[in-house]
């Protein structure tokens, strides 16, 4: 997997990517603290794309957010006061959580768009918002499965030992899981185009694997305010398994903040007891005054720089699913589900896919993901050179009789 990827569910989930040849990534930042920038940003011309149909938003207590189909909320203004604490619950569709704000956004409480952890339950953790579930346990003659996600945890025959045989760590930021060959690939790049969360751990015949941590832009014309304080923060962490001797829990999420100003602290993409890779950080500002980047953790998840992007603009390639295994998905729409083949279904399916402004040869893995069972994967390329946009089919194996993730990533 190379750091710049496309990911389309089956849930028509889309993601925007740029090919390699036209995105410079800005170097890793690690515990950069205190940075000022220009007093310049109140003249710099950036549009978040906030229509502010919500208006003026200022939230004051624990608050539960109903994500819309495309996961993007607009507003005026945003402000969460001390104290106060915002969830999400997910669309149909996992997408990440969208924040777009016309004017200032002011974050005195606490985000969460964790994974969950597995300890205790039958089910996998669950990933948070534009995260990825953990693999799920065995169950009778049924074996476990795999983590969801590009970065995904291999199924094993046990959680703690870290021994090759080991289930699988979730994996974002960087390789995890000393002594088990069962963990995840590095993938994303540093801008956080596309955007997109956390990898789920690996299962085992007893435990689920943790869920990765979900994906959050916060984007504002003007500033984005997290005060220097324990109790204001954004928390992406991944699931832990319950144990830190264990390998497969999932990995932290990733969270992108774009303002032409930013005062940022306390960001969390952190695996929650060190049994996933870290995920992501990402800031893009003019003028970062009373930003203290000695509270990201850990350190080594931050990028920053001055490259106003969003990721949602609409010029930029992305990847579609169309049909699998005949069935059509609704285009220019999100639809969302399994696909599950009934008894005595051929083994081999198609899956047709569609490229948008590559401008080049696009390289991709269509990957089938089973409830329970190893993943498989298979390369495909589009040519998105003279037409576009591209179509092509690929042929899989799909399992019948057994719940089903399509997943299509570049290469």
């Amino acid at each position: 997997m190379t750091s710049l990827f496309v990911k389309s569910l089956i849930a028509m989930k889309r993601r925007v990517s740029l090919p390699a040849q036209t995105l410079r990534l800005p170097v890793l930042a690690a515990g950069c603290l205190a940075l000022a920038g220009p007093v310049l940003a109140q003249n710099v011309n950036f549009d978040s794309g906030s229509t502010g149909a919500l208006g003026d938003v200022v939230i004051t207590n624990e608050t539960t957010i109903v994500l819309p189909p495309d996961g993007v909320l607009h507003y005026k203004s945003l402000a969460i006061r001390n104290q106060a604490a915002v969830r999400f619950i997910k669309n149909a569709h996992n997408t990440p959580v969208y924040i777009l704000s016309q004017g200032d956004v002011v974050i005195e409480g606490r985000i969460f768009v964790s994974g969950g952890g597995s300890a205790g339950q039958f089910g996998p953790g669950l990933g948070g918002p534009g995260g990825f579930d953990g693999g799920r346990r065995g169950a009778g003659t049924m074996p476990p499965g795999d983590g969801q996600g590009p970065g995904g945890g291999k199924a094993g025959l046990e959680s703690g030992p870290t021994t090759p045989t080991s289930a699988g760590s979730g994996v974002f930021l960087q390789p995890w899981g000393s002594g088990t060959t069962n963990s995840g690939a590095v993938y994303g790049n540093a801008a956080l185009i596309p955007l997109i969360g956390g990898s789920g751990g690996g299962g085992t015949p007893t435990t689920g694997g943790g869920g990765g941590g979900g994906a959050i832009l916060i984007a504002s014309n003007t500033r984005i305010s997290i005060p220097s304080n324990a109790g204001h923060y954004i928390d992406a962490t991944g699931g832990e398994w319950g144990i830190s001797s264990a390998w497969n829990g999932g990995s932290g999420g990733a969270i992108k903040l774009v303002a032409p100003r930013i005062a940022a602290t306390r960001l969390l993409v952190q695996n929650r007891n060190g049994t996933g890779s870290p995920g992501r950080v990402r800031l893009d500002a003019v003028d970062y005054t009373d930003s203290n980047f000695g509270f990201v953790n850990p350190p080594q998840a931050l990028s920053y720089g001055s490259m106003l992007a969003t990721g949602l603009e609409t010029s930029q390639p992305r990847l579609e699913l169309v049909s699998v295994a005949g069935q059509p998905l609704p285009t220019n729409t999100v639809a969302n589900g399994f696909i599950l083949l009934p008894s005595g279904s051929t083994g081999d399916q198609p899956v047709v896919i569609r490229a948008r402004n590559f401008g080049t040869q696009v390289p991709v893995s269509v990957v089938v993901a089973p409830d329970n069972g190893p993943t498989v994967t298979v390369p495909a390329v589009i040519n998105n050179t003279t037409q576009n946009p591209a179509t092509t089919s690929v042929t899989v194996p799909i399992p019948a009789n057994s719940p089903v993730k399509i997943n299509v990533w570049t290469r």
